[in-house]
């Protein structure tokens, strides 16, 4: 499997990230920016900001956890190929599992939601029982986009595209925990038999 060094491809971001934590003084107007995410009937992440931080998050590819500053929706229903997986739902179980990193053919900050369900008849005891399941398990049934397709084209999950676009740039761990900035709980609901 193909890995990348996430802090080597990533250390201009982390620069502009602490140039924009909110620490120096600021001209202008403090802009609001507030933007909500549906990612399914009833599970939906509002991300607001003030201009002197962002809200950022934690996320998994290719088995490592990586993270982002989550800037919500963009009010378009596709771009790119880059997409997002959110496991039964927005942050619900799981952090996302994302498809691309910074120095990656296809990487974008723009993100296709893509919601992953079990398939009828199946249970996670199923998924955790096949090769697709990760290793970190229950901290996350998926870690790897490769895995989350292995599994559906073998019948153990569906992928529900709802037609929306987030914008979420990925940056490093130093960025995310940079002051002013606002981290997501990294605590979800534990899985039940399906999801």
């Amino acid at each position: 499997m193909h890995r990348v060094n996430l802090f080597g491809s990533l250390i201009l971001v982390a620069l502009l990230v602490a140039g924009c934590s909110g620490e120096g003084p600021m001209t202008g107007p403090e802009p609001a920016v507030t933007a909500e995410v549906a990612t399914s009937g009833s599970a939906t992440l509002t991300a607001s900001g003030n201009g002197r931080g962002a809200t950022t998050a934690n996320g998994w590819y290719e088995e490592e956890e990586i993270y982002y500053i989550d800037n919500g929706e963009e009010g378009v229903t596709s771009r790119g190929e880059n997409d997002i997986y959110l496991i039964g739902g927005d942050r619900l179980h799981q952090a996302q599992v994302v498809e691309f990193i910074p120095g990656e053919a296809g990487y974008s900050p723009h993100w296709n939601v893509n919601i992953v369900h079990t398939a009828e008849g199946v249970t996670v005891n199923d998924i955790v029982g096949s090769d697709y399941a990760s290793d970190h398990f229950p901290e996350a049934l998926f870690d790897d986009v490769e895995d989350i397709l292995g599994a559906r084209d073998d019948g153990l999950v569906t992928i529900m595209k709802p037609g929306k676009v987030v914008h979420c740039p990925i940056i490093p761990e130093v960025g995310a925990e940079a002051p002013g900035h606002t981290e997501l709980p990294e605590v979800f609901e534990p899985f039940g038999d399906t999801f």
